[in-house]
């Protein structure tokens, strides 16, 4: 029988695992490449939802889903959370095109659930809601930095519910970014009150501070 030195057995041995050990690196390497885009997709969606659900941020949600939708353009659940969001944003329009592909997609999954939701949605005019027109205000004001528009969009709110605690804030803040300081503290009076009845310590504490300003 044909035998090998020892040291030879050993070199051998050497070469041979190094050799395994390269190709599972490239294996695991391969691995690792095809999953980093599926971990980027479901970190945005993730991100997405909390924006929308959490932090009530319909805008930074819409291009997280978006982003979704680039890399995947059938995602079933970015299509959904898409079409929320552009309702949440006050653009039932644009929603509405969402919620056409999603209807599609619910039948042809037999997802009966989200098809329901999406044909209640369908039936529906499109009109834009409160929280929309808040959300819409809250950007414009804090994420714009477009005081005077956003005034409006509170103004509006205030129009269709007089006693909307949100609004009644956000409208105090922007009239003070505008520079209208005067209109502003009859707000900052009213969100006072508010926010003793509702023993919200903290605003409170803020419209005390606000009110201890001049004017």
């Amino acid at each position: 029988m044909f035998s090998l030195p020892t040291r030879r057995i050993s070199v051998v041995l050497a070469l041979v695992g190094a050799a395994c050990a390269g190709s599972a690196d490239k294996k695991l390497d391969t691995a690792s490449a095809a999953s980093k885009p599926e971990a980027q997709m479901e970190a945005r969606m993730r991100e997405g939802t909390s924006l929308l659900y959490e932090k009530n941020d319909p805008f930074g949600a819409e291009q997280a889903f978006r982003d979704v939708l680039k890399m995947t353009p059938t995602h079933y659940g970015a299509h959904f959370q898409l079409a929320r969001a552009l309702d949440r944003q006050g653009k039932p329009a644009d929603a509405r095109l969402v919620w056409t592909d999603v209807l599609a997609a619910a039948e042809s999954a037999k997802d009966t659930a989200t098809a329901t939701m999406a044909r209640a949605r369908l039936a529906a005019p499109d009109t834009v809601g409160i929280d929309a027109i808040m959300a819409s205000g809250v950007n414009l004001l804090h994420v714009q930095n477009n005081p005077s528009s956003a005034a409006e969009q509170f103004r509006t709110v205030l129009a269709k519910n007089p006693t909307h605690y949100g609004a009644t804030y956000q409208l105090a803040v922007a009239l003070d970014r505008t520079g209208k300081p005067a209109d502003a503290r009859r707000l900052w009076e009213k969100v006072l009150g508010m926010a003793t009845a509702s023993k919200d310590v903290q605003t409170a504490e803020t419209a005390r501070g606000r009110l201890k300003q001049n004017p």
